[in-house]
C-alpha cells in the first residue's frame, strides 16, 4: 500500500471518528427539526455572498499572476478558480484545487514570455501559492486581530497563543523569503530557488501586495458577514465581533492537514466555539452543515465548467504536475 494510500485511509479515519464523536452528542431528531426550520431566504443570500467573495478572490490571483507573465482576462482566473474549488470538494485535500489551478493556467495561459510548459508550470505554481499564502495570512491576522480587540470572548488561551503565533510565523516567513533565495542559491536547490525566487519577486512590488491584501480582507469580510447571515437563518444573534473570530479561527484550523478536508475538524470548531455564545449543539452542527452545503454549491459552478471544458481527470492533471 503506497504512502498516499495509507495517508488517505488515516486522514479519513481522523475524519470518520470526529463525527462520530460529535453526532454521539446532539439529537439527531432536533438537529433535523432545526435544519427544517432554517429560513431560505438567509440561506440563499449567504450562498450569494460567498460566492461574490470567491469572484474577489479571483481577482486578488489574477492579480498576483501578472507579474510573472500571465495576461488571461480576470474572467479566465474566475473560471479557473471555480474549477479549482470543485477539485477541493473530490480531491483529498484542498491542495487538490491548487493543483488543478497550476495546470490549467500552466496549459491556458497567455503569456508574455517563457512559452515552454515547464517554466509557466513554475510560474503558475508561484502564482496559486502567493494567492493562498496571501490569503491565509490576511485571514490569520483578522483572527488574531479580533482576539486582542474582543477580548471579552471566552476563549480558551491555548487557541489565543496558537493564533496569535501563526501570525507573528506569516511576517517572519515573509521576511525569511530573501535569506531562503540566497541560501537555495548557495545550496543549488534549482526548483526550491525558481519558487522562492518567484515569491521573492512580489517583495518589490508594493503595489500589488496592498491592493491583494485589500481585496483579501474584502474577501473575508463578506464571509465573516455569510457566517452572520447563517446565524439568522437558524434564529441566532453572531455579532459582528464575534464572527471576526468564528470563521478565521475555523477556517485556520481546519485547514491543519489532519483529516479529509478539514471534516470533522469544522464541525467541531463550530460547535465549540459558537457555544461560547450558549448555541446548542444542534444548532452549532446546522450551522456547520449549512456552511458546507453553500461551500459546496457553488463549487459545483466549478465541476460544470469542468464538463464543459471537457477536461481531463484529476487523476492525470496530478500526474502532469
Amino acid at each position: 500500500m503506497s504512502r498516499s494510500t495509507v495517508t488517505l485511509l488515516l486522514k479519513s479515519l481522523v475524519s470518520l471518528g470526529i463525527l462520530v464523536f460529535l453526532l454521539s452528542r446532539i439529537d439527531t431528531a432536533q438537529l433535523l427539526r432545526v435544519l427544517g426550520s432554517a429560513h431560505l431566504s438567509y440561506f440563499l443570500i449567504g450562498m450569494a455572498g460567498y460566492f461574490l467573495g470567491q469572484i474577489v478572490c479571483s481577482v486578488r490571483w489574477a492579480l498576483l499572476a501578472r507579474p510573472l507573465g500571465f495576461e488571461n482576462a480576470v474572467k479566465d482566473f474566475a473560471i479557473l478558480y471555480f474549477i479549482g474549488m470543485f477539485f477541493n470538494l473530490f480531491a483529498p485535500s484542498t491542495i487538490g484545487g491548487d493543483v488543478g489551478r497550476v495546470f490549467y493556467l500552466a496549459r491556458d495561459g497567455h503569456r508574455r514570455e517563457e512559452p515552454q510548459r515547464s517554466g509557466a508550470a513554475v510560474s503558475a505554481l508561484i502564482s496559486v501559492l502567493a494567492d493562498r499564502l496571501i490569503g491565509l495570512a490576511v485571514l490569520v491576522w483578522i483572527g488574531a486581530a479580533a482576539l486582542a480587540l474582543f477580548s471579552n470572548y471566552a476563549i480558551p488561551m491555548v487557541v489565543r497563543a496558537i493564533t496569535f503565533a501563526l501570525a507573528a510565523g506569516s511576517i517572519l516567513g515573509w521576511l525569511s523569503l530573501s535569506p531562503l533565495y540566497r541560501l537555495a542559491q548557495r545550496w543549488d536547490l534549482p526548483r526550491g530557488k525558481n519558487l522562492l525566487q518567484g515569491l521573492v519577486t512580489y517583495a518589490g512590488n508594493h503595489r500589488i501586495i496592498a491592493v491583494t491584501i485589500v481585496l483579501s480582507l474584502v474577501a473575508h469580510f463578506i464571509q465573516s458577514w455569510v457566517h452572520i447571515l447563517l446565524g439568522h437563518a437558524l434564529d441566532l444573534e453572531i455579532p459582528w465581533s464575534y464572527a471576526f473570530i468564528l470563521y478565521p479561527l475555523v477556517g485556520v484550523f481546519s485547514a491543519l492537514p489532519v483529516s479529509l478536508n478539514g471534516i470533522g475538524l469544522r464541525e467541531g470548531g463550530y460547535l465549540f466555539l459558537l457555544s461560547q455564545l450558549d448555541v446548542t449543539s444542534e444548532k452549532a452542527i446546522a450551522f456547520s452543515l449549512l456552511w458546507f452545503v453553500i461551500v459546496a454549491l457553488d463549487s459545483l459552478v466549478g465541476g460544470l465548467v469542468f464538463i464543459l471544458k471537457k477536461s481531463p481527470k484529476p487523476s492525470r492533471i496530478v500526474s502532469e504536475i
